[in-house]
């Protein structure tokens, strides 16, 4: 039998995602009502024994989960995390539209806010479950299995290993180089502890629960694996995993103590393309760049854009462009664009980075978008948006690009249906060579020539339009022109080339 994993997320909204187990939305409820339940989820925990595979301890702060279940269906589900020596204790608990936190003060940001009311949180720090908790859950003692510079390390927790029923059970973490984002991309964690049970006889190991830390050592997301079976194969870091779990105490006496990794921030991840979308642009074999481009500024003149201004400030939204000034110089499709330098095998990346906000966005050299990612943070937590081709195709004569010549492309996205998954969608451009011209009648200090490309389709963003790129063949991009849609027509011009 396949294991049921049970997945659970304890961000600052406790959004809960279970396997298997959808409920219809409550209506809205006031924060009495709320206080309510959380007062009958806590009395149904103390009742409760914590699951002793979600235990985890960090000094003397502890997190754990209380679940009742009947068959595969989750009944009752409580998380506390407290700390065995200090009055800090906060519990969030399970609704019908996911984890709700129980606490004091709601819709508060305040630290001492978050904690449970006065009544239950005394009752919980006087508690035997909690107390057993801390009494019989020692303090980890991580040892070093492995320390690659650049990649995850690998630590066990000596003082969890214990042998039952002929079968060791012990915690196991992996320290990322720096943060990184859940796999629900709705937070960042600074450490993945996984709790395991090796069975050194048949040389075996079986995943029993995942929890995600973040930097300040709290548990903000794990999984629960119910029916659990042994894993079917080993990769090299569980083979390395399975024979120090099961090695002699001298060896594991013996490994580095963990003192703590200095990690980078977060740093969002390049989007990977389908292998089909990059096979289709390596077949053209165009010429590497002679010269990159770090930076391109690009204004775009609407004959219309003071026409919207005056019906921005006619109908009270003025504000809209003071907000963006920077948007309002550039013009509505206007850009300053910062992109890394040529790597073979790489398409052109453009990356934007800044405190809580990071992008990447890949094109085929500024003419067709393949991917983009943007990654942003605020005190509602953190968004990650996507976008990205699912294949591409070209025909005609890519690699030269005579003047007369036809070419067009197709790509394919995903396109969301209401209520259906979504399916594959072909759009194709026609493309046509018209001119070839000196690069610098677009920017002066620009060498060598430039092909002048106009395309019309069907832009997912844009909608149905005709666009006209100078082709700069000695940098490899391609730069838009002017562009005709809907019935506007607008031009660009470049401002700043670095």
């Amino acid at each position: 039998m396949d294991a049921l994993i049970r997945r659970f997320s304890c961000l600052s909204l406790l959004a809960l995602a279970l396997y298997g187990c959808q409920s219809p939305p409550p209506p809205k409820q006031t924060s009495a009502d709320l206080e309510a339940l959380g007062r009958i989820a806590f009395d149904e925990a103390m009742l409760g024994q914590p699951d002793p595979n979600t235990i985890v301890r960090d000094g003397d702060h502890v997190s754990y989960y209380v679940m009742a279940t009947e068959g595969r269906r989750i009944l009752q589900l409580a998380n506390f995390n407290a700390d065995c020596h200090l009055p800090d204790a906060q519990m969030a608990h399970l609704t019908n539209k996911g984890m709700l936190q129980f606490v004091a003060v709601r819709n508060s940001g305040a630290n001492e806010d978050k904690q449970m009311p006065a009544e239950q949180k005394k009752l919980f720090l006087q508690s035997p479950q909690f107390k057993q908790v801390c009494a019989q859950t020692p303090a980890a003692q991580w040892r070093v299995i492995s320390a690659p510079e650049l990649r995850e390390w690998q630590l066990i927790d000596r003082a969890s290993l214990n042998q039952k029923d002929g079968q060791i059970f012990f915690w196991s973490a992996r320290v990322p180089a720096g943060e990184t984002l859940l796999p629900r991309e709705n937070g960042l964690y600074a450490q993945k502890r996984m709790r395991w049970s090796a069975d050194c006889a048949k040389q075996q190991l079986t995943s029993l629960s995942t929890f995600y830390v973040d930097k300040q050592s709290r548990v903000i997301a794990g999984a629960i694996s119910v029916d659990a079976v042994a894993e079917k194969t080993l990769d090299a870091d569980n083979r390395q995993l399975l024979a120090t779990a099961c090695a002699t105490p001298q060896v594991l006496a013996a490994l580095k103590p963990f003192s703590g990794r200095e990690q980078t921030p977060f740093i969002l991840a390049d989007p990977v393309l389908p292998a089909s979308v990059t096979k289709s642009i390596e077949a053209l074999k165009l010429p590497a760049p002679e010269n990159n481009i770090q930076r391109l500024r690009v204004i775009f003149k609407d004959p219309n854009e003071a026409d919207r201004r005056r019906q921005f400030q006619e109908a009270g939204m003025s504000y809209l462009l003071s907000n963006n000034p920077e948007r309002l110089a550039l013009g509505r499709l206007g850009r300053d664009s910062r992109y890394l330098g040529y790597e073979p095998g790489k398409q052109l990346t453009e990356r934007y980075n800044d405190k809580n906000h990071q992008s990447v966005n890949i094109t085929f050299r500024g003419l067709i978008d393949l991917a983009d990612i943007d990654y942003r943070t605020d005190r509602y937590g953190i968004t990650v948006k996507k976008n990205a081709i699912t294949d591409l195709r070209f025909t005609g004569d890519w690699t030269n690009m005579p003047v007369g010549a036809l070419l067009s492309y197709t790509e394919q996205r995903s396109s969301p249906r209401f209520q259906k998954a979504p399916e594959p969608e072909d759009t194709r451009f026609d493309c046509a060579v018209e001119a070839q011209k000196p690069a610098s009648a677009f920017f002066p200090s620009l060498t060598g020539s430039a092909k002048v490309i106009t395309c019309t389709g069907r832009h997912y963003r844009y909608g149905e339009s005709t666009a006209m790129y100078a082709y700069l063949q000695a940098y490899g991009m391609f730069v838009p022109i002017d562009l005709t849609q809907n019935r506007s027509y607008g031009e660009f011009k470049i401002e700043v080339v670095e």
